[in-house]
């Protein structure tokens, strides 16, 4: 599995490191599955902290949206929020772990796997056209 930010999205990136310079936050990935690559098409911010809704909620959240949620992405995670995101319910979804940098961001994708305990496996972040990964 890999996964591929179309250039929209990378725009969605750098605006959500630029906004939460500060406390974390977190939100939606919005995409689209073909084969073993997830296209993340748009970013959609929900929340600060560390706390998430219950699934329920990420269940009528993927309606919504017309089931394109890929995952979800977190600035500055804590390793509490980390832990929240390895269930059933998230299981084969997508996790960006974004650190903010002096200049741009250090992006992390993991996809949630079980193998007896749920766990983080990481993604690798596909290059775009000319070599450049979209980020």
């Amino acid at each position: 599995m890999d996964v591929f930010i179309i250039p929209e999205a990378s725009s969605d990136f750098k605006a959500v490191t630029l906004l939460h310079a500060g406390g974390p936050a977190w939100g939606l990935l919005l995409g689209h599955k073909r084969g073993l690559r997830i296209f993340i098409e748009r970013l959609f911010p929900a929340g600060a902290g560390i706390a998430l809704p219950p699934p329920g909620r990420f269940e009528a959240l993927d309606r919504l949206f017309g089931r394109r949620v890929m995952g979800l992405y977190a600035i500055r995670p804590a390793a509490a929020f980390k832990r929240s995101l390895l269930g059933p319910y998230f299981f084969g979804r997508l996790f960006l772990d974004i650190r903010p940098l002096k200049n741009g961001a250090d992006l992390k994708f993991y996809v949630i796997e079980f193998d007896r305990v749920f766990s983080l496996a990481p993604v690798r972040l596909e290059p775009g056209q000319r070599g450049e990964a979209h980020e």
